[in-house]
């Protein structure tokens, strides 16, 4: 494909829940787990499903993918339609990748399984396990 190579998207939510699915499936997969046989059809089981909508709710992911399409409008017919590229394709695959990873920690730090805190040196969050078997011992001077 050319990345000036432009797409018109029919069906945006058969286009959104396709691209959530490609997602979840290929997330902490190896290259040589992934079935490039089946990529053109992705079947959830109901457990998987319930997941994905946790992890990555369709309305989030509708609110990144709308914003990084190419909105186009016909100036006579004044019809508005939705366009992709590779550039774009790849931004978007990109952007739900980080924000599933996001969410996905998001969790685990509500459940009391890791940890967080913001490291000033780095300029970034940081994240540990959290060591149920240690207890803390405060500071003492």
């Amino acid at each position: 494909m050319n990345k000036d190579e432009w797409f018109v998207i029919k069906d945006l939510d058969m286009f959104i829940d396709h691209t959530r699915k490609i997602i979840y499936n290929a997330y902490g997969k190896q290259e040589e787990d992934q079935d490039t046989e089946s990529d053109d059809i992705i079947v959830l089981t109901t457990k998987e499903k319930e997941e994905l909508n946790k992890i990555l709710p369709l309305n989030e992911s509708s609110m990144i993918i709308k914003s990084l399409m190419k909105h186009q409008k016909n100036k006579k017919t004044k019809e508005r339609r939705l366009l992709i590229n590779d550039t774009i394709y790849a931004k978007i695959i990109q952007s739900l990748g980080d924000r599933m990873t996001s969410n996905i920690l998001n969790g685990l730090v509500n459940k009391g399984v890791i940890e967080t805190g913001y490291d000033n040196d780095i300029d970034d969050f940081i994240f540990w396990v959290k060591d149920e078997y240690k207890k803390e011992k405060p500071e003492t001077d």
